[in-house]
């Protein structure tokens, strides 16, 4: 009984001595290195993953300042058309509007008219600049209107008054399509939900009933 018990405390010690021995041999340290995550690779995977949804938030957003900017140019152009027929300039009927209206596109504005008259950037460059960061076509055509407006000394007022009656006639051409469109996707849920649910509120007791009485 002695002898096996010495031979098992043999074996177990040389067990032992060869797990720690492969352990601390430097291809078991490698092993486990490659095998052990660093501490950084979860954090670059975590930015990995959010990037893609911080650029569709951020595109997102943009579309909805330039979807908003959109709402707000008539309003814009009936400010500066008022102001100038009553003979305010064009800065003042500007100015008018970037203090009595708290919005996206009156902050942007009043930003590019402290530049212009600051000197940083002309008018028309800051009018386009203004234009080209939000994305909007009529805000382009704005600060071209008034570009030439002003060089060439043309009626202002006029020319922003048939621009905004452009602008609110497109504005509600696209309402008008977007409700036309409307029974074009209701067809989905339709054919999906509510068919379904009234096929099987119609036909489950006829079923039912025939089952029970076949």
């Amino acid at each position: 009984m002695g002898a096996e018990a010495l031979a098992t405390c043999s074996l177990a010690a040389a067990t032992t001595f060869a797990s720690a021995f492969f352990l601390c041999s430097p291809k078991a340290a490698a092993s486990g290195a490659r095998t052990r995550p660093r501490a950084g690779e979860g954090v670059l995977v975590r930015l990995r993953t959010l990037a893609p949804l911080r650029l569709v938030a951020e595109r997102e957003e943009l579309k909805a300042r330039r979807a908003r900017c959109l709402r707000e140019m008539p309003t814009l152009l009936d400010v500066l058309t008022l102001g100038l027929s009553s003979g305010l300039s064009f800065d003042a009927s500007l100015e008018l509007y970037c203090e009595r209206y708290d919005d996206d596109l009156a902050a942007a504005l009043a930003e590019a008219q402290l530049s212009w008259r600051l000197g940083a950037e002309s008018r028309q460059d800051a009018l386009s600049r203004v234009a080209s960061e939000l994305g909007v076509a009529s805000l382009e055509s704005f600060a071209a209107t008034v570009s030439q407006a002003l060089e060439f000394g043309s009626p202002l007022a006029a020319a922003l008054e048939r621009q905004s009656q452009a602008l609110r006639d497109e504005q509600r051409s696209q309402v008008e399509e977007a409700i036309e469109r409307v029974p074009v996707k209701m067809l989905v849920p339709l054919g999906t939900l509510v068919v379904p649910a009234m096929l099987l509120a119609i036909l489950g007791p006829l079923v039912g009933s025939s089952t029970l009485f076949g």
